[in-house]
């Protein structure tokens, strides 16, 4: 397997991290106790497996959108079920799990390069799925 050099490493890193932008800390102090969302939306510690999770659907979505929304996960799903095994794991725990590049890499043997291409390869193949069931149809 391909390793880098650790000055290699760090001088990506930094480099990266130079086109972030810190967020100042008196800042984040202001807004720091305030809940983005009213935590009781969410299902709590009474059941781990949905920690975090909503406990119901937001207010105000119509049934008709709810019903498109998952026709179009149904779409996603079957899209990702085709993808050849290393473009399904990749995406799946990028995009799905919510794990870090540096952590999919380490998980699954990859080098940055191999995972972005496999996620960028990945997610074009999802999105040639959905697009045509999300496009506006021509009436003739």
């Amino acid at each position: 397997m391909d390793r880098e050099h650790p000055e290699n490493r760090a001088r990506t890193r930094a480099t990266r991290e130079r086109r972030n932008t810190p967020v100042s800390n008196a800042w984040l102090a202001t807004v720091a106790d305030e809940p983005a969302v009213d935590p009781d939306r969410f299902f709590g510690l009474e059941n781990p497996a949905l920690v975090d999770r909503w406990a119901s659907a937001p207010r105000g979505i119509a049934p008709e959108d709810q019903l498109l929304a998952a026709e179009t996960q149904a779409i996603i799903t079957r899209a990702i079920e085709a993808l050849p095994l290393a473009q399904r794991e990749v995406i799946t725990l990028r995009d799905i799990e919510g794990w870090s590049a540096a952590d999919v890499c380490n998980a699954l043997g990859l080098n940055e390069t191999n995972q972005r291409v496999l996620l960028h390869r990945a997610r074009s193949k999802v999105r040639a799925a959905v697009e045509p069931y999300l496009s506006p149809t021509e009436q003739p």
